[in-house]
């Protein structure tokens, strides 16, 4: 069994055939999906598809809608008294964007407080801005969450681990010129190690182009499998309950694959 810890079915992407995409991942062994909210209206949408589906849900603003957070925090509170909200996320900084820095860090800072606040694990998402993000999560004393879709060296994933973070890995990890991030999987112990799609971005190795969904996670786990010199089935095991681990927040009492 292999669980998606990161993906956005609630995007436009999907409306057309989001059925048959989580037909496809559960095909495919992926009983378990978190619908990541990145927006107001695609926090809504999360909540909506993993009631339709039995999915999981979290809720948060991406650091390019920093400015687009603050008045619809009061509806956030509300949102993550539903079940099926799990985590806080994404958020995070993003330097590559063009978004003012003291807004996306207040926005940070805010939802980093909240998730305290409410005992959820965090979504991190951090592009050109590592000591930043550290020092935010410090300061807030986060000890639950994932740094998503890392693309850091040795060092930064030290860095986060030793925050109480874990680490997710997205297909780029199958792309073959990308040996600096295989090293850094090889050096993270693999109980530390989370899989996700982040789909509808980043395909695979071989699915250039095409969009990204849950059913293509097995490649991720292959890789890594791969990578670190164990069997495939050792990778869904291990990052499965990894991740059940830190996304069950005591709301759940049956398990929503069944769904």
């Amino acid at each position: 069994m292999l669980f998606d810890t990161h993906c956005h079915l609630n995007f436009p992407d999907f409306d057309s055939d989001r059925s048959e995409v989580v037909r496809r991942a559960r095909d495919n062994g992926v009983v378990e999906i978190l619908v990541v909210g990145t927006d107001p209206s695609g926090n809504r949408k999360a909540i909506e598809v993993a009631g339709e589906f039995g999915l999981r849900a979290a809720l948060g603003f991406h650091p390019g809608h920093a400015e687009e957070a603050e008045p619809d925090l009061a509806e956030f509170r509300r949102a993550l008294a539903d079940p099926r909200v799990v985590a806080i996320g994404e958020i995070g900084l993003d330097y590559h964007y063009q978004v003012d820095r003291d807004k996306q860090a207040a926005v940070f800072r805010r939802m980093l407080d909240l998730a305290v606040e409410a005992g959820r694990p965090v979504i991190v998402h951090s592009r050109e801005a590592a000591g930043p993000t550290l020092a935010a999560l410090a300061t807030a004393g986060v000890k639950r969450g994932v740094w998503h879709c890392f693309s850091g060296d040795v060092r930064l994933a030290g860095q986060v681990l030793e925050l109480g973070l874990e680490i997710s890995f997205t297909a780029n990890l199958t792309y073959r010129r990308n040996e600096a991030l295989r090293e850094v999987a090889r050096q993270v112990p693999l109980e530390r190690l989370l899989l996700e799609t982040d789909a509808p971005f980043l395909p695979p190795e071989g699915k250039s182009g095409r969009r990204n969904e849950p059913a293509f996670l097995p490649a991720l786990a292959g890789a890594l499998a791969e990578i670190k010199g164990v069997r495939p089935e050792a990778v869904a095991e291990t990052t499965f309950e990894a991740g059940r681990r830190l996304f069950r927040n005591g709301r759940f009492d049956k398990d929503t694959s069944e769904v």
